[in-house]
């Protein structure tokens, strides 16, 4: 997971969260209330739905809105945020017989940076969306072939969006390693990697058994300074990732010729805290719109190549 990049203007200036939740997971032992869902179960159907939305959802388009703004000690908003909208669509590639489905890309076009057209020169881009053109779907931990780098376990039974809904907590087997690294392309940029230690609960539908929320996080994660780093004045050897918060929502979307109704991403919102870091506090905005269906076909008209 990439926690975020800022731009650095006489250390430190943070300007961007960056989000890739690379996840995976493993099924626990099944824990079935008397008469309640089944563990297993919940999990495979789930699973089916989420492989039937990442096929089904290659033909889709939607605009994503992500919007940083820096967080002072209140969590309030401090100094001007950063507005970028982009073209996303959504890639997956079935495995092919007797290995498992890996996992599905999101692939983005940034268009507009604060509601104007994007300039490549531009020397604030130190954000996700700019930096990065893919990043893994999060939904992909339900896939049967990436289960097994979780444990998973049933929750206290709830309702969302006025739908009954199971409730799923999970937590990644691998525990948290992080650094941080100069940007490749940008000295002012710096990156904040994590990997592993995740966990959250995902609210499934109780009858259709399609992701309604996907609630993630990570806290307590030290991370070391590179060296180019530690050679400037005032950095500090280390810093921790504090608390790391993701919560997805999604919602029905219809479409008409032919009709169809799908469950898509719909908001994101992401809060990023650290210690002794060059960034302290970070809120992430994201939401998905304006989906688009592209259908591909075609017939035959009779006479149509007749050359007479």
């Amino acid at each position: 997971m990439d926690a975020f990049l800022f731009r650095r203007r006489h250390l430190p200036r943070v300007l961007s969260v960056l989000t890739l939740w690379a996840a995976t997971g493993a099924i626990g032992q099944a824990q079935p209330g008397r008469g309640g869902p089944d563990l297993e179960d919940t999990l495979a159907r789930a699973g089916a739905r989420v492989e039937e939305y990442f096929t089904r959802a290659q033909s889709l388009v939607c605009t994503e809105t992500v919007r940083v703004q820096q967080l002072n000690s209140s969590l309030s908003g401090d100094g001007l945020g950063r507005t970028m909208e982009s073209e996303l669509r959504l890639s997956w590639d079935p495995a092919v017989a007797g290995e498992d489905p890996p996992e599905a890309q999101l692939h983005r076009r940034v268009t507009k940076i604060n509601g104007r057209r994007r300039r490549e020169k531009d020397k604030s881009r130190c954000t996700s969306a700019e930096r990065h053109d893919t990043e893994t779907q999060p939904l992909s931990m339900l896939l049967a072939g990436q289960r097994d780098k979780y444990t998973f376990k049933l929750a206290k039974p709830g309702r969302l969006d006025n739908r009954a809904a199971i409730t799923v907590e999970f937590k990644e087997l691998r525990e948290a390693v992080g650094d941080i690294s100069v940007a490749e392309d940008d000295e002012n940029c710096l990156s904040y990697r994590v990997e592993g230690g995740a966990q959250g609960r995902i609210w499934i539908d109780a009858e259709s058994f399609d992701v309604l929320r996907l609630d993630q996080r990570l806290g307590y994660v030290e991370l070391k300074m590179p060296e180019e780093l530690l050679r400037r004045p005032g950095v500090r050897p280390g810093s921790m990732v504090e608390r790391f918060d993701i919560t997805t929502r999604f919602k029905r979307v219809d479409f008409s010729d032919p009709d169809e109704q799908l469950v898509l991403p719909s908001s994101s919102t992401q809060l990023f805290i650290t210690r002794g870091g060059p960034t302290a506090r970070m809120r992430t905005s994201i939401t998905y719109s304006g989906y688009k269906r592209f259908l591909t076909g075609g017939r035959i008209v009779p006479g149509a190549l007749d050359p007479r």
